[in-house]
């Protein structure tokens, strides 16, 4: 027997046809569930909308997540490239990330409500989105996220140290390494630079470990 849709969840199925597919389906990206993803050149997007918990019969909360998942980080952890990773999955394969630490001004939670106005959140939503399509189009591979805004946004990071790391600059990705250890201090498994060079692919880096090092 089907289950019965909630009038919150119809509501969000709504909003969603409206304000996100209208963008992402254009630039390739396909729907299943609800997840988008594309293939633009040498990285997978994947845009997610993730229900909260605290969702209820009237009302629907979600957020919006985000990731990429770069072929050249795949080779370098010699994993699987998949053309539909699940969102959690750009953890090893590149990056991921909440729509609102991405982009300027945005909620860090969504709602529509079956009394409330979904109509302005179809708007908002469809801007984001619409803000959201301009930087992916940027990015197609781990040399074009090396230039984007978004690489710098927060440092260290064990993506940044990969994207370096591929790109050719060992120097830098040394120092991104040195910056997790330093940023994990507090934790000694953490602290190791071997530790991430392991974890993170970087190899050739582990002749900069020198006998002193943790």
């Amino acid at each position: 027997m089907a289950r019965t849709k909630s009038p919150s969840q119809s509501l969000f199925d709504d909003v969603v046809k409206r304000a996100v597919t209208p963008v992402l389906k254009p630039l390739g990206f396909r729907k299943k569930a609800q997840t988008f993803h594309r293939r633009h050149g040498d990285v997978v997007q994947v845009v997610q909308l993730q229900s909260s918990h605290g969702s209820t019969w009237d009302e629907k909360m979600f957020y919006i997540n985000v990731g990429l998942a770069f072929d050249a980080v795949c080779r370098l952890k010699n994993i699987e490239i998949l053309e539909k990773p699940k969102e959690y999955e750009c953890d090893d394969r590149g990056t991921r990330s909440r729509l609102e630490n991405l982009l300027d001004g945005l909620p860090d939670r969504w709602s529509v409500h079956v009394e409330g106005d979904s109509e302005g959140v179809a708007q908002e939503l469809h801007a984001a989105m619409e803000r959201l399509a301009v930087e992916l189009e940027i990015i197609d591979g781990v040399e074009a996220y090396r230039r984007h805004r978004w690489f710098d946004r927060f440092r260290p990071k064990p993506e940044n140290a990969q994207v370096l790391y591929i790109l050719g600059d060992l120097d830098g990705a040394w120092s991104e390494v040195q910056g997790l250890c330093d940023l994990f201090a507090d934790r000694k498994s953490l602290s190791q630079p071997a530790r991430w060079i392991e974890d993170l692919g970087l190899r050739t880096l582990a002749a900069k470990i020198k006998p002193a090092d943790p």
